[in-house]
């Protein structure tokens, strides 16, 4: 006689069920720290580019310092003259200038990462700071 039912096709019944459950159990457990991965890796390579320009821009104001008496531009725009003729990097996170101030030593070169707000834990959320001396803080 014939084998019928579920025996012969597991796939409906209380196993395949369970096997269904236990591949969508999977596929969200693994699945998840992988579209984190994704989804912050942008953020990171712009971190990375904000940092890179701010170097380049915190060596431009020094020469820019050396050409100018030990004064510092009032604005990053002074620099596109000599120094960035294509213009000076913006933010890569706002697509704004970046936050320059200057201060009663020389300035302060900031970049408010990913999250846009003082602080942070992690890339790209880390703030990124330069000032005459070099990079303070990240």
């Amino acid at each position: 006689m014939a084998r019928t039912g579920s025996k012969q096709y597991p796939i409906f019944g209380w196993q395949g069920f369970l096997a269904v459950l236990v591949g969508l159990f999977l596929m969200f457990a693994c699945g998840d720290p992988i579209y984190v991965w994704l989804n912050d890796h942008p953020y990171k390579a712009k971190w990375t580019k904000a940092q890179t320009e701010m170097g380049e821009i915190q060596k431009a104001l020094l020469e820019y310092s050396k050409n100018h008496a030990g004064r510092y531009p009032a604005r990053l725009e002074a620099l596109e003259r000599d120094y960035f003729t294509s213009g000076v990097p913006r933010d890569p996170f706002t697509n704004e200038s970046y936050d320059y101030e200057l201060t009663a030593t020389g300035f302060r070169l900031t970049c408010l990462g990913k999250g846009q707000a003082v602080g942070g834990d992690e890339l790209p959320d880390n703030d990124i700071v330069y000032d005459q001396a070099g990079l303070v803080g990240e």
